[in-house]
Parts: C-alpha cells; structure tokens; sequence
C-alpha cells in the first residue's frame, strides 16, 4: 500500500466527489455518507480505466472552525499544522522567500485529505490525484512521497514542483496563497489606541527608511492584551540564557541539563530545548545562538537592560550588570535574579515594541519576496518579533510553537 496527504485551504469536499466521478465515471465511485458530507471515497478496481486489483481510498479531517490563521489548540489537525509550522520555520531554504510563502500557506489549511492506494499509485490513480490537488489548490507533504516517487522528505505544489524538502531545496520558484474571503471574521473596528499606535510605528520606520504597510491589521490594545507575568519572564529568560551557552560552546548539554534540574527549571524547559541539550548539533547550535537576542527582549521586559537598541544593532549580553543576569556558569543560582525579577514594563511600551516590530518583520518579509535587500537587519528583527509575540501571548502559543505572522 502507498499513501500520500494532501493539503488545502478548501472547505467543500463534495468538489472532491464530483472530481473522482468526472475522472473515473459514476459506477466506479463509492461513497460512504453524503456527496458534501462524507466519510470515505472508495474507487473500485475492475472498471477499464483502472488496472485489475487496484482500489483507491480517501478520507479526510477538518478544522471545526475553519479559518486563515493558527492559533494554540487541542484540536489534533490544529496541532498538527502548528507542528508543521514549527518543522519548517527550523529548514533551511535556499529560496527564504519561498519558505515564508509556504509558512503563510500552511496556516491557511483547514482540510488535510489522506489518499491511499492498494497495492500502488498507477498512472491512473497518481492522475486523479494531480487533479484533485489542483482543485483544492492544495500542497503535498511526505516522508516518502509514492505520488512523485521519491524517499525525500519535502512539500511538494499541486503541479510536482518541489516547494522544499529537509535539505532546504527547491524547484518551485513561487507559491500563490489563496484565502477565500468567507473565512475572515468580521473586522473589528481598531480601537483608538491600536489606531495610534500603528500610525506611530510606520511613523518611526518612515524616519529609519523602512518601507511598511498601512493596511496591515493593528495589533491588540491594553485592554484585551495578556501579558504574561514577570514570574513566567523571568524563569523564561533564566532557561534561555542557560541553553545558549551550549550553543556558543561555552558548556556542554549534560552540563546545563543538571544545572537546570538542580535549580528547579528543568520542568519549565520546553520539549525543543530538551532535545537540543541532549544532541546539540552544529545547525541547531547556529540556529540557538540568536535566541540571544530573545533573551535580551525579555531582559527589557523585566526592566533590566533600559532599551532595545537598533535594529541593525546585535544585541551584546556582556552590557547586562552582573545582579541583572540570571546564569554566570554552572556554580551561580538564578535564586536572587529569580527573587528580584518582579518589575515589568507597562502593556503600553510591550505592546509599542511588539507592534513595531511586527510592521518592521513584514517590511524585511516583504523585501525577500520582491528580491530585494532587507532595509533591516532580519534575524534581528524575527527573534525580537517572536520574544515579543510571547510576551503578549499572541495566540495562547507556548515558546516552542510562537509564530511570527506578517
């Protein structure tokens, strides 16, 4: 048996009905259910079009609230597509801009459709699916995709191009992002504080040269944002700060696993953390260098350090007073920083800088698209963006699974 999923932002599943009879004929076709509501497809073997013995069967699962955005939920196709997400924020791409298309593609995705094919993918069969994939505007994703008969892991578009596979390749050259209208909630009107302060952060951007858009959405305002507490913060920042000396090479991962686990951090350490310190490989240590730059987010939350600084400018951690930095090697305890991180910014500058930030990320995002240089510097401005992102809760998402929308 050969399998392959399929992915789409489509929400009408009698289209793929009405596909498999146009292709196969009506007797061929078996429905368990109703055309716009059904529960399996079964095509059967015997008919001339197909080889004898050959059946192909497809199901599929949906978002009970369909929609254009991920947002945290124990919904399994939800958590599904954010661990997609995450899988392909951490790839490398020789075409950046094409991988920002595709994590905008995947939080599209309300309809996840399982094709299987007994005992293979014939021609026949890998045609109809062609076809469906293009219906749904959909995208592939496989371990070992029979449909394109190759064992690379990767996403694939609904013509076989290779959008991008573990090794960060490419063949497509672009990927149209549909969103069809229905599924926007109604806009709520921007809240005079939200209004203000959009209009103040494309203000500073057109100062610093930086192109942004004025019809991107405003962010939340004080009065429905969450920050999150200077408890949460501060253990937060005392974890960070640790694993990123293994990514610097300073210790080793066994190193600060025990000293985590001596200081009672080790059950606040994500799952991703977890498994760097186990095995620290050298993408994944490049990869964890920049969360310094989270840390020094966080360290601002906390009123440590007393602003964030440019753009173009990498933050330098050695700048932090001793007493305000929570590790200084295996031997010292974050007991006092812990103890003494209790003073948070106002929601009005958190919120100031996460929408700044924003605008800034979807000039550097839009730049890559267009072929252009960024007019800041990107992975600055997306690990500042995503510390921030935290901070407010965007989303309800835990460390591991923020996004950075744009």
């Amino acid at each position: 048996m050969e399998n392959c999923t399929l992915y789409t932002h489509e929400i009408d599943m009698g289209k793929v009905v009405a596909r498999m009879r146009a292709h196969f004929g009506e007797s061929a076709v078996n429905i368990t259910g109703q055309d716009n509501n059904w529960e399996r497809i079964t095509i059967i073997s015997g008919k001339k079009l197909l080889r004898k013995g050959s059946t192909l069967s497809i199901t599929y699962r949906q978002r009970s609230v369909p929609g254009y955005t991920l947002m945290h939920s124990e919904e399994p196709i939800i958590a599904n597509l954010l661990g997609m997400y995450a899988f392909v924020q951490q790839l490398p791409a020789d075409n950046p801009a094409l991988k920002d298309l595709l994590l905008a593609k995947i939080t599209t995705i309300n309809t996840e459709v399982v094709i299987l094919a007994e005992p293979s993918f014939n021609g026949d069969f890998r045609a109809a699916v062609m076809e469906m994939a293009h219906e749904l505007d959909g995208i592939f994703f496989c371990e070992n995709n029979f449909i394109f008969k190759t064992e690379v892991q990767g996403f694939w578009d609904k013509s076989g191009a290779l959008l991008l596979d573990v090794n960060g390749h490419s063949t497509a050259t672009n990927l149209v992002v549909n969103i069809q209208s229905g599924y926007f909630d109604s806009p709520a009107e921007a809240s005079d504080e939200a209004a203000t302060r959009r209009d103040r952060s494309i203000q500073q951007l057109n100062e610093m040269s930086v192109k942004t858009s004025a019809n991107l959405p405003v962010i939340a305002d004080e009065s429905t944002v969450v920050i999150r507490s200077a408890a949460e913060i501060a253990t937060r920042t005392a974890i960070l700060s640790a694993v990123n000396t293994v990514a610097f090479g300073y210790l080793d991962g066994p190193a600060v696993t025990t000293y985590l686990q001596q200081h009672n951090l080790w059950d606040s350490t994500t799952d991703a953390e977890k498994a760097f310190l186990q095995d620290p490989q050298e993408e994944l240590k490049t990869k964890e260098t920049w969360k310094c730059e989270d840390i020094w987010v966080l360290l601002w939350a906390l009123n440590k350090v007393p602003a964030l600084g440019y753009m173009n400018d990498l933050c330098n951690l050695d700048m932090v007073p001793e007493e305000a930095f929570p590790f200084r090697g295996p031997a010292s305890d974050p007991a006092v920083f812990l103890a003494g991180a209790t003073q948070l910014r106002s929601a009005a500058e958190i919120l100031d800088a996460n929408d700044l930030y924003y605008r800034a990320h979807w000039a550097c995002v839009d730049a890559r698209i267009k072929g252009e240089k960024e007019p800041i510097h990107p992975g600055i401005v997306y690990e500042r963006h995503y510390a921030l992102n935290w901070l407010i809760n965007y989303r309800d998402q835990p460390w591991d699974e923020v996004t950075c929308d744009t």
